[in-house]
């Protein structure tokens, strides 16, 4: 449902909003900050390696108002860009902020959006040091997130090797459970099945890692200072998507379906739903944000060690080949032919 149309804060209220943002947050890196707003550009010092990302979320393309409360809007927006520095294995330390207000979006809205952003930046200590506003037709906001990394401890994609071991965090299909959930509630209510026999926190906790994703930080942080990654990305785009971003262009990938970590309750929700290709959403979806990386295989049981270690889910799922072309998913050791329905942005 869109916000009721009030007068939207002039722009000069909005810079005062902002400005209490970048004072809560400067003191996480005071040491690198040396002028944050109030300039026509921040000014910062640092004697690591750096890194930029620019990231955006868009009303009706990664969001609708229907299912998004602004403070959830304000947390993901910062929380995929974290999700970026984490897939190269650095440290989030400052980001800017843009954002493109259209009308009905009122002064309770923004302020409800500020307060998501601020949660995170504490969360993650990282400091607001800049930004911008603008009038859309749409609600969107625009992050470009500068994070740094200790001597040559970073890590790539495209760096796969012949014979590396393909690991993931996490699970993945959650965000594409949540998201059919969310569009096709009234219909499965009247048509399938009661999902009453699943606790009301179950069904929310899909809703809840769709929409407040978790940036691996530390997972990453540890894969690069221990040299544990050849390549290294994040499941934003679909794993079919994704792992062709971490490949060479003579190398293929054999993923072994059956060892995708899916959460049981998915699968028996997507089961009593009778959701036909399963495996192809999953796959393809995305916005998981979940690390995706190949290491040596001689490394498999550091890597795997590193799941109790941090209390992070880490499954061996396939091994880069060469003499194929592109991806092939095997299930049961058969091909299994999967449609690619990435999303596009284009």
């Amino acid at each position: 449902m869109r916000a009721k149309k009030k007068e939207v804060l002039n722009e000069t209220e909005l810079i005062r909003e902002i400005e209490k943002i970048s004072l809560i947050t400067q003191k996480f890196n005071k040491s690198i900050i040396i002028k944050s707003i109030g300039d026509d550009c921040a000014i910062f010092r640092d004697k690591n390696g750096m890194l930029v990302s620019t990231d955006s979320i868009t009303e009706n393309v990664h969001f609708t108002l229907k299912f998004y409360s602004f403070y959830e809007i304000g947390s993901k927006s910062l929380l995929v860009n974290l999700s970026d520095i984490a897939a190269m294995g650095g440290t989030p330390r400052l980001f800017t902020l843009s954002l493109f207000i259209p009308d009905y979006v009122n002064e309770e809205n923004i302020k409800e959006t500020l307060y998501g952003v601020v949660g995170v930046a504490k969360k993650y200590r990282v400091s607001l040091i800049g930004g911008n506003i603008s009038r859309a037709s749409e609600f969107s906001i625009s992050i470009t997130i500068i994070g740094d990394y200790k001597d040559d401890n970073v890590i790539k994609r495209g760096n796969s090797k012949i014979g590396d071991a393909v690991f993931v965090s996490g699970e993945i299909g959650n965000s594409w459970m949540a998201y059919y959930l969310q569009k096709h509630g009234k219909h499965i209510d009247k048509n399938f099945v009661n999902l009453e026999n699943f606790e009301k926190k179950t069904i929310e906790n899909f809703i809840n890692k769709f929409k407040l994703p978790t940036p691996r930080i530390k997972l990453a942080k540890e894969l690069a200072v221990r040299k544990l990654a050849n390549s290294l990305t994040d499941i934003s785009d679909g794993l079919y998507k994704d792992i062709s971003n971490i490949l060479r262009l003579s190398q293929g990938v054999e993923i072994w379906i059956n060892e995708l970590p899916v959460n049981e309750n998915l699968k028996h929700i997507a089961e009593l739903l009778k959701i036909r290709k399963c495996a192809d959403n999953i796959i393809s979806f995305g916005e998981d944000y979940e690390l995706l990386w190949t290491a040596d295989d001689k490394n498999e049981k550091e890597v795997l060690n590193l799941s109790s270690r941090l209390g992070i889910k880490i499954k061996k799922i396939g091994r880069v080949v060469n003499g194929i072309n592109g991806i092939k998913f095997l299930k049961n050791g058969v091909a299994y032919p999967v449609k690619d329905s990435t999303f596009r942005h284009l």
